[in-house]
């Protein structure tokens, strides 16, 4: 995966490198023990950026940083997994929870074609239609389309 500058600098103070490689089975416990179904993009990104964690550009203010992990289990315990089921009927495809961004206000979810979205109580929106257009539009502050 090539990211932009801005995203990789960010990844980077992540721990993250090209040749990442975790274990994704301790996540993919967790969203399996919570009743989601798994599907093989999930393997993969948590393989690349499972566990990590730290700073990301504030979403409004320029120079104000917000957290964000990817850590499912956290996004499990704030996001009811019927919250996402109604995510689900939305964009008509399953998804799984894959952590959490702007300091634990947006969930982060990968769906089953390998979009990545984000949700807040009612609010859904289209973060990237690929993991590296995701995380290339939440590091570098770009707008994200709210999903009907």
């Amino acid at each position: 995966m090539k990211f932009e500058k801005t995203t990789y600098d960010f990844l980077r103070k992540m721990t993250w490198t090209d040749h990442r490689e975790v274990d994704p089975a301790p996540f993919l416990a967790c969203l399996v023990a919570d009743g989601y179904t798994l599907f093989p993009q999930a393997k993969r990104f948590f393989q690349r950026f499972g566990g990590l964690g730290g700073d990301m550009p504030a979403y409004r203010v320029v120079g104000v940083f917000d957290r964000i992990d990817f850590d499912p289990a956290q996004a499990i315990y704030y996001t009811s997994r019927e919250t996402v089921s109604d995510y689900e009927k939305r964009v008509h495809e399953k998804l799984l929870v894959i952590g959490m961004a702007y300091n634990r206000h947006m969930t982060l979810m990968l769906s089953e074609s390998g979009r990545m979205l984000g949700g807040y109580d009612d609010f859904l929106c289209l973060i990237g239609n690929n993991v590296q257009e995701g995380m290339s539009n939440l590091f570098d502050r770009r707008e994200m389309p709210e999903l009907p």
